[in-house]
């Protein structure tokens, strides 16, 4: 786990653009919960308390959250995005670095989570309420033993 989240680190300093825009990858463990859902409102609940200034109280009914099964592609989409988003990061060169980048990352992580079932997270924040610029988050879950993949550009 610390692997991957090294690895998103790297590449979160790398996409950080020179302007005012901030990149986020984070990998981080849900709070215990009895459902994926439920920990993910925990989640949200928690970062609008405690990740922002002004804090807000805003159940997890706000959010309109919602999960569906993310395929092994659409995951490496989403990496690929979010790994080459930054104009600095738009001059490596396309086609085998790239998808060697990607590779070596969904290893990683499938070393770390093998067996998990996987989940892109949809999200429309509360009215009024700032989240980011663009996110998109994928869950992983097996058994009460959840994670989050968070990828996110905010000024």
């Amino acid at each position: 786990m610390d692997h991957c989240r090294g690895f998103l680190g790297a590449l979160e300093r790398l996409n950080s653009e020179a302007s005012d825009l901030c990149a986020s990858y984070e990998l981080q463990r849900l709070p215990d919960a009895p459902d994926l859902l439920t920990a993910l409102g925990m989640r949200v609940e928690d970062h609008a308390l405690h990740g922002i200034e002004p804090a807000r109280d805003l159940p997890a009914p706000l959010w309109h959250l919602k999960v569906a099964p993310c395929g092994r592609a659409q995951l490496e989409q989403v990496c690929q995005r979010w790994f080459f988003s930054s104009d600095h990061m738009q001059t490596a060169p396309p086609g085998r670095f790239r998808t060697c980048l990607v590779d070596a990352f969904l290893e990683a992580l499938d070393m770390s989570l093998a067996g998990f079932t996987v989940h892109v997270v949809k999200m429309a924040p509360p009215p009024g309420f700032w989240y980011a610029i663009h996110w998109d988050e994928i869950a992983f879950e097996l058994g009460d033993e959840r994670y989050l993949l968070h990828f996110s550009h905010s000024d």
